[in-house]
């Protein structure tokens, strides 16, 4: 009869190769400002890329018999990111992420007398530095980070410092 094949340690190194290589998310706050669902696909155990979108329109009308105005603004964007997970221990990570957020506007106001409208796309440079809760084997997501956006128009240059929480799936 055969021996029992040699028991193999698992070390810190040797982590479970992933077998879930989708997530879908949602994101509250983040890159988008207010919140984006994200589909992302990793190319790499350790690097991911995402394309989320979101999208809110306000209308509002006030007047008084014949005096009547109005205004309309949509607001849509489409964050597009690269992320790297490379410092984690299983399940948790760091993770540091950049990329674009296309920022699409739109706003139109009338009144009686006249009306003006403007829209226009914009991108703005993103980042992210946070902590992932991410199996790689696929199932729950969570993550939490700190995820400034640079606003360059013309000679002005702006950080806008925000956050965001998400909450998905793995697959």
């Amino acid at each position: 009869m055969a021996p029992p094949p040699p028991q193999q340690v698992q070390t810190f190194a040797q982590q479970p190769q992933p077998t879930a290589q989708n997530s879908l998310y949602v994101e509250l706050g983040g890159s988008s400002l207010f919140y984006s669902i994200n589909y992302e696909r990793f190319l790499q155990p350790d690097v991911a890329v995402r394309v989320g979108f979101s999208f809110i329109s306000v209308s509002a009308s006030a007047g008084t018999g014949m005096d009547m105005s109005s205004a309309n603004v949509t607001w849509a964007t489409v964050p597009i990111m690269a992320e790297y997970l490379g410092l984690h221990s299983g399940p948790h990570a760091l993770e540091l992420g950049a990329g674009l957020d296309m920022m699409y506007f739109s706003g139109k106001s009338s009144t009686f007398e006249a009306t003006a409208s403007a829209s226009g796309v914009t991108p703005i440079p993103a980042a992210n530095i946070g902590y992932r809760y991410s199996d790689p084997r696929g199932g729950f997501i969570f993550r939490a980070a700190y995820t400034p956006l640079f606003i360059v128009t013309g000679d002005q240059k702006q950080m806008v410092s925000w956050a965001g929480l998400s909450f998905g799936y793995r697959f």
